[in-house]
């Protein structure tokens, strides 16, 4: 067995199981419905090494250390493109590797194919205004909701104050009615005239008879 047969097996398998990824620098564009990066050529390619252990918040820091990016205004995005074969189609947005998961999973890919670590960053101030305007249409949206409740219900409290109107209107009626003495159970009918007729039509059976 040769020195390096032996310094192989005295490795830890995390480094065993190290995978070479080229990554480059630049930007993301869509164009004719196709999702290009744009490589920095002035900032080159670097070579990173991933193990099964690796983390996302190192593969951050080691993009960070080899581009020179400073973390306190930088927020860097590491990123990449489905190979041809998996492709869904040609619109189909890059992967963001964004926690420990994604890069178990990148790392799955590269077993069989070939993959290209996009790295780009993003003003942290530019992030902050983003995530500060999304918050602000979704509270224009909720002030809309609630001007729309507060109208439905005040046309409900108007209809109301009509309804009462109207109850108000016949409570008075029916009061005054009573302050008169009048009896408005009979009205329409004038007294004694069904017993008049009733009466008469007798009569006049009792003179056919005789």
């Amino acid at each position: 067995m040769t020195c390096l047969d032996d310094l192989l097996v005295s490795l830890p398998d995390d480094l065993l199981m190290m995978r070479q990824l080229h990554a480059v620098y630049g930007e993301w564009l869509l164009k004719d419905c196709r999702w290009d990066f744009v490589v920095d050529n002035v900032k080159g390619t670097r070579i990173i090494f991933l193990g099964e252990g690796s983390t996302h918040a190192e593969l951050l820091a080691m993009a960070q250390e080899d581009y020179n990016q400073d973390m306190s205004t930088k927020s860097v995005e590491i990123t990449y493109s489905l190979p041809a074969e998996m492709m869904l189609a040609p619109d189909t947005p890059h992967i963001q590797v964004t926690s420990d998961r994604q890069v178990r999973n990148l790392l799955e890919i590269t077993k069989t194919h070939g993959v290209r670590l996009c790295v780009s960053n993003r003003s942290k101030v530019e992030t902050v205004s983003k995530f500060r305007e999304e918050d602000d249409e979704d509270d224009e949206a909720d002030e809309c909701f609630v001007d729309a409740d507060d109208d439905l219900v005040e046309d409900e409290n108007h209809d109301g104050e009509e309804d009462d109107g109207e109850e108000d209107v016949h409570i008075s009626i029916v009061a005054e009615a009573d302050k008169n003495g009048e009896d408005y159970s009979v009205y329409g009918n004038v007294e004694d005239e069904d017993e008049e007729d009733d009466d008469m039509c007798f009569e006049d059976f009792k003179k056919i008879e005789g």
